[in-house]
This record gives C-alpha cells, structure tokens and sequence, in this order.
C-alpha cells in the first residue's frame, strides 16, 4: 500500500526537522534544493503530497510545533486524518493550485 497524504506530511515534516538538527539553515541554497528534492521524491508515494512540502518545512520551524509534537505522543494531529480539501485549507492560498513547483522557480 503507498502511503496516504496525512502520512507524507508527517514524513516531511520529520525529514525537515531532522535537516534542521543537523545543518540547520546554514545553506539558503541546500534548502531550497532539499525542499523541492523531497516536494519531487514524495509524489512516489502520494500525488498529492508534493504542495504539502513547502507547508512542511515551514512547520519544522516552530519549536512549538515541536513540542506539540511530543507532548501528544509523536503524533501530528493537526494532520492525521485529513481529507485533500481540508488539507488544503491549511496552506497558504497560492500555494494551493501551484501545479509548477518543485520543478519552477519563481
């Protein structure tokens, strides 16, 4: 079985958290190139998963979101879940419908 949309933004999510850990954001040009990597990577396992990547790193930002993080258990159930379209609400609104990233720059 792939992986459903709610488990991708997990696995994203962790993925640029540990990113973080390791490197932090010392190379504007490695997160870029690591962020679009996984946005591209990530479609394996769910279509839809790709306009979540951005959201994802974002996430990983947030100590507090960290912290939620653990504090329920290492479950992320702001995500878990989810339909598509509630999914998308949580996303910036031209983040939504942008069919070009990873692939474009703007």
């Amino acid at each position: 079985r792939h992986f459903k949309l709610d488990e991708c933004r997990v696995w994203m999510r962790l993925h640029f958290w540990a990113m973080r850990e390791t490197i932090g954001d010392t190379s504007p040009a490695f997160t870029d190139y690591y962020v679009r990597f996984i946005g591209h990577f990530v479609n394996v396992y769910e279509g839809s998963a790709p306009t979540f990547a951005r959201d994802s790193y974002r996430w990983s930002e947030s100590q507090s979101n960290i912290d939620e993080y653990v504090n329920n258990g290492y479950q992320m159930k702001s995500v878990l879940g989810l339909s598509l379209r509630q999914a998308l609400r949580q996303l910036p609104e031209h983040e939504r419908n942008d069919d070009e990233w990873p692939y474009m720059k703007r």
